[in-house]
């Protein structure tokens, strides 16, 4: 596991080519160079070799080569860069520790506990499908090759080289040995890299040994083979980009000799071959053969051997897999040898188990930053009414879609070529499955029982998607074949919605969408034009409003801060609960209890892979440690634009964290989460106190809820009051619902005559933070005794409670307290058009106008019908309300319909100026009927001083 995500490589990495693809090009170039006439089989091979690449896979292979490995010495001298030379020699089977090894030798360390992966699986599938061990048979084994390296290919955690390997004259190698000792040739001076060139021209001044005539010639090189690279290379492939050729003379005189074994002595080969032309190629002949011998032993004689230790199996295909420790390196190499002719198919299969049996987590990370840089997860957020209201009429004119949120993991699918991957958000990698189509996508999806839900697709064919806006993101999903998943990924219900009611028919049918069997905890609306980068325009509600804590044992926390008891205002058997969890999970993790647990780091890590409930704990030194990554955002402001740079950095605690989850809708605690390894942030916390308190949830969308159309209704009054400041008199106070409206007055009096409305309101204030400015009039507006002024007065659908009659005496008696702003909101009669009956509202005319008729609503024998025939009868108002609200304090409410034309009139008539008079904006987020009734709502704002 890296301490940063990305690494430093990924900015270097290239888009991944399908192993088929590169597999398929190497066997073409391979046939290519075997129909060179020039080309011998004899003594030249090809060697197909995958090796794993350090920088993203770091094994420790010791204690495995200590069992059963062959220790040997290898010279190896680099001509250039793609030519390389190598003696192996000095080969011991079983190998022989040295006395002193284990002073000398130091074991590699790696940056941090979790750099050596878990080879354990590995080392199960070698088990299963080698064919043999053939370490035994590398004893006093020594070689002398030339290995050219033809092309080079990145595949994963791979390293892909195809080679060219000629065999070269021992022989001089072998007397070599023989006479010289062994512990003068290790004790030899690493020669430098600037003084390779010491080499040659020791070749040509090097008069200190004397060389036989080779009677056998079957190790001898005849350099008569000479391939052009134009013959090889082919210029037009797709792959030039993605792959090395050896430019530098890869056959060139000394590349690839054709070793002609019917020549067995320079006497009988003069004999045969008696042209003058013949004679000159034999004498270059054997002028390359002394050179190439010389060469050999400079090589013996400059480079100072590594001493390596391997084990090398025979797979069932034919294929052969050595695993190497040398100094502090490991190398796995699985080669091919000549055994390139296997099909395409075992390759792939072959490699990519191996490439499943060990953990590619670093690559594929790197992978994901290499395709969408600077990648953060979409962070939903909790909406308040508040957020709603101003959002509504923008997801209404761009379209949104909304989702059910599925109460499973974050996790993003990344598919490359054919193989699927899952993400976590601490940035856990898992290996899902192969896929049936070469694809390149990343997906974000909900996780449940081993099946992926993607909701959104942000990489799809070599382009970033993120910048799209999310409708057009879902309909390239939706294109999507889902049957070439194999079952992992199943579609999701996204219903395209553009108006209100379509999303309640959503709700209607919540528990219908998607599959059945897959638990809902809520929805997910998503404007449509917002790209993957506008978390502000992605809105989770919940069917309950829960916030994820930190516990210590007796305080809540928010990552790192404190939230109050009095907040959270869990009753004392809920806390005690939570207690009692916290002493058990302290229990478990203390350092009593680590015997009882597995100790092996690596295992660890491997069971929590395949468990949804990670704990995200390792064991070092007898000690619990947990760990997670910590995102890092740096702002670069000295660019053309301003760039967001997102890494992540590995936080190791020494304490395991204990989080719970906790219902703020109820006040009561829910579960721990084994699965969690940080709690809510603060904002995050914030903004779900809020939707809580307001009651944001599933239920607010259903056509029997009210809280939207009640909510807008409070905008509307906060709207005004904001716009005003000094003393205020509220008149028809009701039960306080406007009191964190008035935090801009320095001074309230609030008229009541409800007493008990007025219970509820003192509970209010008594809450409050602006409780001392605030008094209580308990007396109805006509007949109150004022002694102050009023910089501006409101009435707030009370008005509606008084005939015009009432609104006369009201303005009678309080006119002379009013310097400044009388603000009105009531229902105007005459925006009436006709009654209003749903599951959420009812609004009726009591009487047929026409006729002067009762509807069968008010009951005969009531002392309402007998005060509203009367109020009729007078003209004190035009017609009798019926009105009932579900959920509110308006139950069976009664009340005067009232125009504005004689409120007008009548406010003219006491030294009032109309200042301002309009109907509200219709709420786009509300019930047909809930519309319908807000549209007859009246705001009308008088003055009566000479300023305005």
């Amino acid at each position: 596991m890296n301490s940063f995500i990305p690494s430093n490589n990924y900015s270097s990495l290239e888009k991944q080519n399908s192993l088929f693809d590169i597999l398929e090009y190497i066997y073409e170039q391979i046939n290519i160079i075997k129909s060179n006439s020039f080309f011998n089989e004899k003594i030249c091979s090809f060697e197909l070799e995958f090796r794993l690449r350090r920088k993203y896979v770091n094994i420790d292979l010791k204690n495995f080569l200590n069992d059963n490995s062959c220790q040997y010495s290898e010279f190896s001298y680099n001509e250039n860069a793609k030519t390389r030379y190598r003696i192996i020699c000095n080969s011991t089977y079983p190998c022989t520790e040295n006395e002193n090894e284990n002073e000398t030798t130091i074991t590699p360390t790696p940056q941090n506990e979790f750099q050596f992966m878990d080879i354990s699986k590995f080392l199960n599938y070698l088990e299963i499908n080698k064919d043999q061990e053939i370490t035994e048979t590398l004893n006093n084994h020594m070689e002398y090759t030339k290995k050219i390296t033809m092309m080079t290919f990145y595949y994963f955690i791979f390293k892909i080289n195809l080679s060219i390997e000629v065999l070269l004259d021992s022989s001089q190698i072998k007397r070599y040995l023989k006479i010289e000792d062994k512990s003068k040739i290790e004790s030899k001076s690493i020669i430098k890299s600037g003084n390779n060139k010491n080499i040659k021209i020791e070749i040509l001044n090097q008069s200190n040994y004397k060389y036989e005539n080779i009677t056998n010639n079957n190790d001898n090189n005849n350099n008569d083979s000479i391939i052009n690279n134009d013959s090889i290379i082919n210029n037009d492939s797709e792959f030039n980009n993605d792959i090395i050729i050896n430019n530098d003379s890869v056959f060139n005189n000394d590349s690839i000799i054709n070793n002609d074994s019917n020549l067995k002595t320079e006497s009988k080969y003069i004999e045969k071959n008696k042209s003058e032309k013949e004679i000159t190629e034999y004498a270059i002949y054997k002028e390359m053969n002394d050179i190439d011998a010389k060469f050999s032993l400079s090589i013996l004689k400059y480079i100072t051997p590594i001493t390596k230790k391997r084990r090398s199996f025979i797979m069932k295909n034919g294929a052969r897999i050595d695993m190497t420790v040398f100094d502090d390196k490991n190398q796995l190499e699985i080669e091919f040898l000549n055994n390139t002719y296997l099909k395409k198919d075992n390759i792939m299969n072959m490699i990519h188990s191996i490439m499943v049996s060990l953990d590619c987590s670093n690559f594929i990370l790197d992978y994901l930053f290499f395709l969408m840089p600077n990648y953060e997860f979409q962070k939903p957020i909790t909406p308040s009414l508040d957020i709603l209201y101003k959002e509504a009429k923008n997801l209404i004119n761009d379209t949104f879609y909304v989702a059910a949120k599925t109460d499973g993991f974050r996790r993003l699918i990344i598919i490359i070529n054919n193989l699927m991957f899952s993400i976590s958000e601490n940035f856990r990698v898992e290996y899902i499955c192969q896929t049936k189509t070469d694809f390149h996508m990343v997906l974000d999806c909900e996780y449940l029982d081993n099946i992926f839900i993607p909701f959104d697709l942000i990489y799809y064919n070599n382009e970033d998607l993120r910048h799209k806006s999310y409708s057009d993101r879902i309909n390239i999903l939706n294109a999507l074949n889902f049957e070439d998943f194999n079952n992992k990924i199943i579609k999701k219900n996204i219903t395209k919605c553009s108006s209100f009611s379509e999303l309640q028919n959503f709700i209607i049918s919540f528990n219908k969408f998607d599959n059945p069997s897959i638990p809902n905890d809520g929805i997910i609306i998503t404007n449509g034009r917002s790209s993957y980068y506008d978390n502000i325009k992605v809105y989770k509600i919940k069917t309950r409003n829960t916030v994820d804590l930190r516990f210590n044992g007796r305080y809540f926390y928010s990552r790192d801060h404190l939230i109050k008891k009095s907040t959270v205002n869990l009753p004392f058997s809920e806390y005690k609960e939570v207690c009692l969890r916290y002493h058990q999970h302290k229990k478990f993790y203390s350092t009593k209890n680590i015997k009882d647990v597995p100790n092996n780091k690596d295992n660890n890590r491997n069971n929590n892979k395949n468990n949804n409930n990670k704990s995200n704990t390792e064991i070092t030194d007898n000690k619990f440690y947990c760990y997670y990554y910590r995102k890092q955002v740096e702002m670069i402001n000295d660019v053309p634009t301003k760039t967001r740079v997102v890494t992540y950095h590995l936080v190791r605690e020494k304490k395991v964290p204990f989080i719970v989850e906790i219902n703020l809708d109820n006040n009561s605690f829910v579960k721990e989460r084994k699965d969690k390894y940080t709690s809510n942030s603060i904002n995050t916390f914030n903004s779900i106190l809020i939707a809580s308190y307001q009651k944001v949830n599933l239920e607010i969308f259903t056509p029997s809820s009210t809280v939207l159309m009640r909510k807008y209704h409070n905008i509307i009054k906060q709207n005004i009051l904001h716009k005003y400041k000094g003393n205020l008199l509220d008149i028809g106070t009701g039960n306080g619902g406007d009191l964190h409206k008035w935090k801009n007055f320095r001074k309230i009096v609030c008229v009541e005559p409800d007493c008990e409305k007025i219970k509820v309101l003192k509970e209010r204030i008594s809450k409050s933070e602006i409780r001392n400015r605030i008094s209580i009039l308990q007396n109805t507006i006509q007949n109150v005794e004022l002694r102050d002024i009023y910089d501006v007065a409101t009435c707030f659908f009370a008005l509606n409670d008084f005939t015009y009659t009432n609104i006369s005496r009201m303005l009678s008696n309080i006119a002379k307290n009013i310097n400044g702003i009388f603000c009105l909101i009531f229902f105007d009669y005459n925006l009436f058009s006709d009654d209003i009956n749903s599951s959420s509202i009812t609004y009726k005319q009591c009487i047929q106008t026409e006729i002067n008729q009762f509807n069968d609503i008010i009951d005969r024998s009531s002392y309402i019908y007998l005060l509203s025939s009367l109020r009729y009868a007078h003209s004190e108002c035009d017609n009798i309300m019926y009105i009932n609200i579900t959920d509110s304090y308006v139950i069976n409410h009664y009340e005067c319909a009232i125009n504005s034309i004689r409120v007008k009139e009548i406010f003219v008539k006491y030294g009032f100026k109309l200042l301002n008079e309009y109907n509200v904006d219709l709420f786009p987020f509300l019930d047909k009927s809930q519309i319908s009734y807000t549209s007859n709502i009246k705001v009308i704002e008088f003055s009566n001083i000479n300023e305005f």
